[in-house]
C-alpha cells in the first residue's frame, strides 16, 4: 500500500523547474508515492514583477494570469483522473511568495480555482531573493545577524497570521545561504522567536510543512530542523505535510520517507487536508 505523499512538488510551470505534470506523476507511480501535490510558485509582488512574475508553458516564459493558473489546474485535475485509475491521489496547489498585502491575493486565488492546498513561504527580505544562490549575497553581506532575524521573523510572523495559508514553507528558510555568510551562528537565532511564529500558527490554525529541498544537496537536514519540528509539536503547532520541494522528476519523494519517520516517532497524524474541498476531489 502506498502511504506516503509529497506536497511540495513544482512542475515546469514554474519557472525555476523542468518536467511535466506529466512526467512527475510517472514518477511518482515508479517510486511508489500514495500521492503529491503540485505547487507552482505564484510570486505576485509587484515590486519584482520583472524578475518572478513569469511562468513557462510549454517552455515560453510568460507573465501569469488567471488565464494561464487556470490552465494548470486544469491540466491537474486532468492527471488527477488519469493516474487515480493506478491508485495514485494528485493535488493541485500554489505556493505563494508571502509579502504584506498578499493575503486578499491568496483568498481569492483559493477560492476562484478550488485549490486543495497553498503553502505560503518568505522568500524575500527587502525585496532580495534570500532563496536565490545569486541574488542572497546582496542580501547577507550587508545585513547583520541580528538585522535578519528582526526582518525575516517580522514578515513569517504576518505569514502565520494569514488564514488562506494551510501551512508555511521551509520555517527557517535563512539557513539555506545564510550559513555560508553567518556561520554556525545563524543556528542559534533565538528560539523565543520562534515560540512566537508558533503562537501565532496555533491562533491562526495554519500549520508548518517538514520541508526535505536539502536532501537533494546530499544534506540529511530537515527546514525547519529536527529540533524545531520537536519544538513546534510540543507548542501545539499542526504538522500539516511532508515536501521534498522537487523542482524536477527525480528529486520526487527526496527525503520524504525520513521526514515520515520523524513525524511517527513524535507521534503526529499529518493534519492535511484543513478544507473540504480538498479530500472531496479524491476520496
Amino acid at each position: 500500500m502506498r502511504t506516503l505523499f509529497d506536497f511540495h512538488v513544482h512542475p515546469d510551470y514554474s519557472i525555476d523547474a523542468s518536467g511535466t505534470i506529466r512526467q512527475f506523476c510517472d514518477r511518482a507511480l515508479e517510486i511508489a508515492l500514495g500521492g503529491l501535490c503540485f505547487t507552482t510558485h505564484y510570486d505576485a509582488n509587484p515590486r519584482r514583477a520583472e524578475l518572478d512574475g513569469f511562468w513557462r508553458r510549454r517552455g515560453e516564459r510568460i507573465r501569469f494570469s488567471d488565464e494561464l493558473v487556470a490552465e494548470y489546474v486544469g491540466e491537474v485535475v486532468k492527471a488527477r483522473e488519469l493516474f487515480g485509475q493506478f491508485g495514485l491521489k494528485v493535488f493541485c496547489g500554489l505556493e505563494i511568495d508571502y509579502f504584506p498585502g498578499v493575503e486578499g491575493e491568496a483568498e481569492r486565488l483559493r477560492r476562484q480555482f478550488g485549490l486543495d492546498f497553498v503553502i505560503g513561504s518568505v522568500h524575500c527580505l527587502d525585496d532580495i531573493a534570500i532563496s536565490d544562490r545569486n541574488e542572497a549575497p546582496s542580501y547577507f553581506l550587508t545585513r547583520s545577524l541580528s538585522r535578519l532575524a528582526d526582518e525575516y521573523f517580522r514578515l513569517l510572523r504576518q505569514a502565520a497570521a494569514c488564514t488562506a495559508f494551510d501551512c508555511l514553507g521551509h520555517l527557517d528558510y535563512y539557513v539555506r545561504y545564510g550559513r555560508e555568510y553567518y556561520g554556525d551562528a545563524v543556528d542559534k537565532i533565538e528560539p523565543g522567536r520562534f515560540d512566537e511564529i508558533f503562537a501565532q500558527l496555533k491562533k491562526s490554525g495554519v500549520g508548518i510543512e517538514v520541508n526535505c529541498s536539502q536532501f537533494r544537496h546530499g544534506i540529511d537536514r530537515f527546514h525547519p530542523s529536527a529540533d524545531l519540528v520537536r519544538r513546534a509539536v510540543a507548542s501545539g503547532v499542526r504538522i500539516i505535510s511532508l515536501g521534498s520541494d522537487a523542482h524536477n522528476p527525480s528529486q520526487l519523494g527526496m527525503g520524504i520517507t525520513q521526514a515520515q519517520n520523524l513525524v511517527n516517532e513524535l507521534g503526529v497524524i499529518l493534519a492535511f487536508p484543513k478544507h473540504e474541498n480538498a479530500a472531496a476531489k479524491v476520496l
